[in-house]
């Protein structure tokens, strides 16, 4: 009789992914006002499965503000339990960079949100600055139908996210850390790497151009790994940009196949 995961067990993941994050105090609690996308999110969408995720992750959050906060991860419906399913792990550009950023912030609708009107319905109610839903489409679009990953079972976040107290700077060595420390929890079957600021702080001996026009698949923490542009923004004025992401398209593909 096939044994089928519990809820329990995904719960007990949620909290231990939480425990890693209480060391580096970068969300605390008083940061989630009403017109952040956390809340608006909440307050929208009160019954999808992340919503309740996240209000586990952030009820051990229990800290002041003492530096700059950072974007919350996102994960997909069955990241966390017990299903035998290929399981890719994303890092995207440091929240500082300009449209960066935004793909970890938004991440979390691309389980609820189907067209301009139900995005623009959300996006409005926020007071941070806009992220277009055809930047939003169009790397929905990569992602799930061009690299053919399954959302149920993808886990998205941002390169550094540890700053320094009272600066704008990131502190490189704790987000260095606190990323490995992701990497080994989330223990995922893939690495996607979008733009070079990933790489640099998992490896900074490869070189980024090198490794992006390179059709081998590179390791990282003894895990398959795919380095990519940055699919939307000024990740496109990059010389080569569409030969940069075919590369990339075939070798996440392969990875898939195997």
């Amino acid at each position: 009789m096939k044994s089928w995961p519990t809820k329990k067990s995904g719960k007990m993941k949620i909290e231990k992914l939480a425990k890693i994050f209480v060391k580096y105090r970068i969300y605390p609690p008083k940061c989630y006002k009403v017109t952040t996308p956390v809340n608006i999110f909440l307050k929208d969408f009160p019954d999808n499965y992340y919503s309740k995720d996240l209000k586990k992750f952030i009820s051990f959050q229990d800290y002041d503000p003492e530096k700059r906060g950072a974007d919350l991860p996102w994960w997909g419906k069955h990241y966390f339990d017990e299903r035998k399913e290929f399981r890719v792990m994303m890092v995207s550009q440091d929240s500082l960079s300009t449209d960066a950023g935004s793909i970890v912030l938004f991440a979390h609708l691309i389980s609820v949100i189907e067209n301009p009107k139900q995005y623009e319905n959300y996006r409005r109610q926020l007071t941070l600055g806009n992220f277009s839903f055809t930047s939003w489409d169009t790397m929905k679009e990569i992602l799930l139908q061009k690299w053919r990953l399954n959302p149920d079972f993808l886990y998205i976040t941002d390169a550094s996210k540890v700053y320094n107290i009272n600066s704008g700077d990131f502190d490189a060595e704790l987000s260095q850390k606190l990323l490995e420390e992701e990497i080994e929890f989330c223990n995922p079957n893939l690495l996607i790497l979008l733009g070079s600021a990933p790489l640099k702080l998992l490896n900074s001996h490869l070189q980024y151009k090198e490794i992006v026009e390179s059709k081998k698949i590179i390791k990282i923490k003894g895990i398959n790994c795919v380095v990519a542009p940055f699919p939307i923004g000024r990740g496109r004025t990059q010389k080569s940009f569409k030969k940069k992401i075919e590369i990339a398209t075939k070798k996440i593909r392969a990875c898939l196949k195997n």
